[in-house]
């Protein structure tokens, strides 16, 4: 007898749905009362109301942690199993963030357009078309009011989703008023509310939106569980989690009991706020407990809860069990996939689910879907793709939205396109889009990256001039730019007015200035701001880690840079020219602003602009400096930051920037007590143990198959550079076999071509020689060579001097080394060509052989021996 098929492990104990369940007309009838919607306002101020103090609601609510627990609270449940079973030790977090752009930078934050299915009248569009034309102007608002008289509370409701999705607050407020003060109706008023209280949430006035919840609750009609729902739904998305709980712990008091409509806000709440799935799935056991059978919205915000940390597995299992349960997908549930595919890196499959997923389910992408990829190719600097997918989109005449025009705005900006950034920006206007801080800071970051500082500083003034107000990140981006330039004066004005707005530095200006100040190869700098960020209550990432580690092979490459400035800094065409007054350190101490003498940053900011003036001088950094690492390692350690593959690749750079083997092979094997597997690998493979290394670096390798290609070939580059820099050349060539057969790098390989663009220096030179031997073979197999063969390089965009790229440099040097007949062409200097024959001569010399064959300059040495001491200096000492 045939055996039953197991069904897939799920999230809860709830059996698939029938098909004639009631339940999904009980769905149907809540769904106006909850819709989906995609922004992430941030509010961090606590005020309670009648409600319980989050700490007063420990154990309320039976395998639900309490509002104060929620944030530690481990994942106990039968899904524990489960979770463990998927994860592989170096997935989610080593292919984590590569810098700390805001994951919704190019929506600023703030409301997302969401689609209006709000059934209205054929009036309620007239009236929404003449208050949008009555702008700012409070008596036309009321005359158009007073002039329609809207009658049914749909087209109200109509109207507040409108404003809500394009920031109006005046005309929220005035509608809503004008429609309660002719209200008698208590379901009326209360159905007003509650969707007002929504609007408000997402308008980030969380405040206004408590005040009118009590106001509500106390006059009777707000007394409903669609009222609280909308409350705890505005909590969540202006990231106030655990008051959020405590209202949903509140509710019996007034005689209410949570529903669907009530569960599915509180998770929602909790996806909106960034908590973890292990977290927010608890509400969904008690949701179950109390009777309330998920629906398609419940997975939804689940799935949302995947996004931050690109947790797409889990997002491709949640999709499983709403398949099993009989739950229909709908075109959000798609968007939020997406999403995590491409913050997980995993482009190839957010293609293939909008290629072939959604349309199988007779489910097609919308303009959210697109930006959302478009987006995840701009991210991943696969600026080509991206473009490519804008052409899709008119080509389907998809009409472009405000996200749409902000990625594309930075995408042109960013690639240096500066007169197609400006048509978007233009273009946004003339489309009803309004310029918002987000495409400001898109523009500004895009002319800083090229160096366009007067620009930047226009970009700046006019936003402020037409009452954009800068945020956070505009400062931040501002700081970063001008500390990249040394413009270290004009980086102190910015942060005096950032100071003076009375802004916070929270954990992504710290890290863009850190990233800055090692960029410059001002290490010493940048560990001290780690302090004072520590101390400010921030706490660092990765990403702030990533850019102290790395710095440490920038201070190898720069020396002069912490030292005594022997030739003057030389400003640019774009450079913003400062008055000499500025450099001098006095005029920088006389000038008093409001924030106080005991500024760290400001005094950093002061004695750097100093260095550059040549007034003071730093001693230069010693060859032990690397092994701080080790430090900066424990404290990553301790702190439960994990390292990802940024960390890796800085570390062996570092490693590659040692001056001696022993002091790369002892840094890696300090490591190793951090990550035995990893480091292992690595420390091993420069030793030359090869044979009692490679399996674990195979089982390695299957590990990195599960990450996004850019994470696999930023591993693959890194280890084989190290390996090729010390000389471990076999190693690095089986290394790069490897990553070969695996598909590591997208570049062509053929008979006639290869293409090393994705590649580094040691892979690059490790691939020519593993080329040219197979070329080898197939001259003595008899066969012809192409008339023309090609190495491609590229020739440099990113280099100071056209065509001088670090990596064409790298292996025009190889091929001369080995005699190699290639030419750089006259008319691409980034590509190698020689013409068939004449390579197919050359290959057939006997000294031809010798050369190609690779070998390590140490093969089977005595590890070091783990209780070996060394000098490790503490930070402290710098």
């Amino acid at each position: 007898m045939a055996s039953t098929p197991t069904p897939r492990p799920h999230f809860s104990s709830v059996p698939p749905i029938p098909s004639n369940n009631n339940q999904r007309h009980h769905h149907n009838q809540n769904r106006s009362h909850h819709r989906r919607n995609n922004n992430r306002n941030r509010w961090s101020s606590s005020s309670t109301r009648f409600y319980s103090s989050p700490a007063s609601s420990a154990g309320a609510g039976a395998g639900v942690p309490s509002a104060a627990a929620t944030a530690s609270a481990a994942f106990s449940s039968s899904l524990s199993p489960w979770l463990g079973a998927q994860k592989t030790r170096l997935a989610p977090e080593f292919s984590g963030r590569r810098s700390n752009r805001n994951p919704g930078k190019m929506n600023s934050g703030g409301p997302r357009a969401v689609p209006n299915n709000q059934q209205h009248s054929k009036a309620a569009e007239e009236v929404l078309h003449s208050l949008t034309n009555a702008g700012n102007d409070v008596s036309a608002i009321d005359s158009v009011l007073l002039h329609y008289r809207l009658y049914v509370a749909e087209d109200y409701v109509y109207l507040l989703k409108e404003f809500a999705n394009t920031g109006d607050l005046l005309l929220a407020t005035r509608t809503y008023d004008f429609a309660m003060s002719r209200a008698t109706d208590n379901t009326f008023m209360g159905k007003l509310t509650s969707n007002m209280i929504r609007t408000l949430g997402r308008l980030k006035k969380i405040e206004l939106a408590l005040d009118l919840f009590e106001e509500s609750r106390t006059r009777g009609y707000g007394n409903t569980v669609y009222s609280f729902s909308a409350m705890i739904s505005a909590l969540g998305r202006n990231n106030r989690f655990s008051e959020a709980v405590s209202l949903l712990r509140s509710m019996g008091k007034f005689g209410l009991e949570p529903n669907l409509v009530t569960y599915n806000a509180i998770i929602d709440a909790g996806a909106k706020g960034e908590l973890t799935f292990e977290i927010v799935v608890k509400f969904l056991e008690e949701m179950i407990a109390a009777g309330c059978m998920p629906d398609r919205l419940t997975y939804n915000s689940l799935l949302k809860t995947c996004v931050a940390k690109g947790r797409w597995k889990l997002c491709r299992d949640l999709l499983a069990e709403m398949e099993w349960k009989g739950i229909g997908r709908d075109v959000y549930t798609y968007n939020t996939y997406v999403d995590a595919l491409c913050k997980g890196g995993r482009m190839d499959l957010a293609r293939h689910a909008i290629d072939v997923e959604m349309p199988a389910k007779n489910i097609w992408p919308n303009v959210v879907t697109y930006s959302t990829l478009m987006a995840g190719y701009s991210k991943a600097e696969r600026f080509e793709d991206a473009l490519n997918i804008y052409d899709e989109m008119k080509h389907l005449l998809i009409r472009l939205d405000r996200v749409s025009y902000n990625t594309l705005v930075g995408l042109y900006a960013n690639l240096g396109w500066f007169e197609e950034a400006v048509g978007k920006f233009k273009e946004m206007e003339c489309c009803g889009i309004k310029n918002d801080v987000v495409t400001y800071n898109a523009l500004i970051e895009g002319y800083g990256r090229h160096n366009k500082y007067v620009e930047v500083q226009k970009l700046f003034d006019e936003m402020k001039a037409r009452r954009i107000y800068p945020n956070d990140l505009t400062y931040s981006t501002l700081i970063k730019i001008y500390t990249k330039g040394r413009m270290y004066a004009e980086a102190m004005d910015v942060y005096r007015e950032l100071k003076q707005e009375g802004m916070k530095t929270d954990v992504v200006f710290y890290s863009a200035l850190i990233d800055a100040l090692c960029k410059n190869g001002l290490i010493e700098s940048s560990l001290r701001l780690l302090d004072v960020m520590t101390e400010k209550g921030s706490r660092p990432n990765v990403v702030t880690y990533n850019s102290i580690i790395d710095a440490f092979k920038i201070g190898q490459q720069l020396p002069a840079l912490e030292c005594a400035v022997d030739t003057p800094f030389q400003a640019n065409e774009h450079q913003i020219k400062p008055s000499s007054s500025r450099l001098i350190v006095g005029n920088f101490q006389d000038q008093k602003t409001d924030i106080g003498n005991n500024d760290e940053i400001m005094k950093m900011l002061e004695q750097l602009a100093a260095e550059k003036a040549g007034l003071t001088k730093k001693d230069k950094r010693s060859r032990q400096d690397n092994f701080f690492i080790v430090q900066i390692f424990q404290k990553m350690h301790e702190m439960e930051i994990k390292p990802n593959v940024v960390t890796f690749s800085a570390i062996l750079n570092a490693c590659s920037c040692c001056e001696t083997f022993q002091d790369a092979s002892k840094l890696l094997d300090a490591l190793r007590v951090f990550d035995s597997q990893v480091y292992g690998v690595a420390h091993g493979l420069l030793m030359g143990h090869r044979q009692g290394i490679w399996d674990q670096t195979q089982t390695l390798f299957d590990e990195l198959e599960h990450l996004d290609s850019s994470t696999a070939s930023a591993f693959y580059n890194a280890l084989t550079d190290m390996l090729w820099h010390f000389g471990q050349k076999l190693g690095a060539q089986m290394v790069v076999i490897e990553g070969r057969n695996r598909n590591v790098w997208k570049g062509g390989w053929s008979t006639e071509s290869l293409d090393l663009h994705l590649t580094s220096c040691g892979a690059a030179c490790a691939m020519v020689h593993t080329w040219l031997l197979e070329l080898r073979t197939t001259v003595f197999g008899g066969q012809k060579l192409p008339p023309i063969l090609s190495i491609l390089t590229g020739w440099g965009k990113h280099s100071k001097v056209v065509g001088n790229g670090t990596l064409r440099k790298a292996v025009e040097a190889l091929l001369n080394g080995i005699g190699a007949p290639f030419q750089i062409s006259e008319c691409n200097l980034g590509r190698f060509k020689s013409e068939g024959p004449e390579v197919a001569a050359w290959l057939r010399q006997p000294s031809t052989l010798n050369v190609l064959l690779l070998h390590d300059c140490i093969v089977y040495s005595q590890p070091v021996e783990r209780n070996q001491t060394f000098n490790i200096p503490s930070l402290g000492a710098l």
